[in-house]
């Protein structure tokens, strides 16, 4: 389906008008829970304070020249660095193979991702640029992102929002923010189901399985249900998906006077409203026990 159909389907423009104009709202969009690893209570007011306390632990690349730290600004630095390394890499499978990993170093998925990287190191950068431009040309049922080949996974998604334009990291944490923005959308209009076209799929988070506390990932609630992410063609598909709905949020009228459109360089507006997912997106949990009340 390319671009311009899913934008067209039922719910898709009346989710993206609604989420514009709600976008800087200070009580839509409160949430908070503990930090397992800090046992800290984290909380938001809004999607703009969400993205403010943006916190992401990543390590420094002395090859690139960037150090550690886990701020929106460091963040965004190490992912422009990691950009620029990915577009001068082009050409070389060696130096994309280098690009790649740095990449899941950044975001803490070397495990399996650096040995596949490896293992298909040859024509890895002529696979990549493959993938790009038919994301690029906005066709999710393009033929390269239907092949059972296609490696999408949360590392992937990571190396394929720096090549691609607008296009943001789909992980397990973002699926379940925009998930949890769904859910508040359908409920404002008393929908019974998620509409087909806004189920976006959701994944687990990566614990134990005996974990004391588990984090929820899942922003279903009672008959509003959403699938699961599976790597691939479908992780590909609803990825493309997310970042056209996002993008059209930020581009609608409604959100012309967000503070997520000034948002200081090297960060973006897309990559800000995406981090903000990202947060709050950690643990559903409380949230959903107080809607569920």
């Amino acid at each position: 389906m390319c671009r311009q159909t899913y934008l067209t389907l039922s719910h898709v423009p009346e989710f993206i008008h609604w989420l514009a104009t709600e976008l800087d709202t200070e009580s839509r969009f409160k949430h908070q829970y503990v930090n397992r690893k800090t046992n800290q209570k984290w909380s938001c007011s809004s999607l703009y304070d969400a993205f403010e306390k943006y916190c992401w632990n990543h390590p420094g690349s002395a090859r690139l020249g960037f150090n550690p730290g886990k701020c929106s600004s460091s963040n965004g630095i190490a992912l422009s660095t990691l950009c620029q390394d990915l577009i001068s890499a082009a050409g070389s499978d060696s130096r994309t193979l280098d690009a790649t990993i740095d990449v899941m170093r950044w975001g803490g998925v070397t495990a399996r991702n650096a040995d596949w990287l490896k293992a298909n190191e040859a024509g890895l950068g002529r696979m990549l640029q493959g993938v790009q431009a038919a994301i690029d040309a906005g066709d999710d049922q393009a033929p390269v992102l239907r092949a059972k080949k296609l490696r999408f996974n949360s590392g992937m998604t990571k190396v394929y929002s720096l090549l691609c334009k607008d296009f943001i990291i789909y992980d397990s944490r973002v699926a379940a923010g925009l998930g949890w923005m769904v859910v508040k959308y359908c409920q404002a209009h008393g929908l019974c189901k998620v509409p087909e076209a806004l189920r976006f799929p959701w994944a687990a988070a990566k614990e134990g399985k005996n974990a004391l506390a588990p984090k929820r990932r899942d922003p279903g609630i009672g008959g509003l249900k959403f699938k699961g992410l599976r790597s691939g063609q479908q992780h590909a598909m609803w990825n493309m998906r997310a970042s056209w709905v996002l993008s059209s949020v930020l581009a609608h009228p409604g959100a012309a006077g967000s503070r997520f459109q000034s948002v200081a360089t090297p960060n973006d507006p897309l990559r800000a409203l995406e981090a903000a997912l990202f947060m709050i997106g950690y643990d559903l949990g409380e949230q959903r026990l107080v809607l569920a009340a």
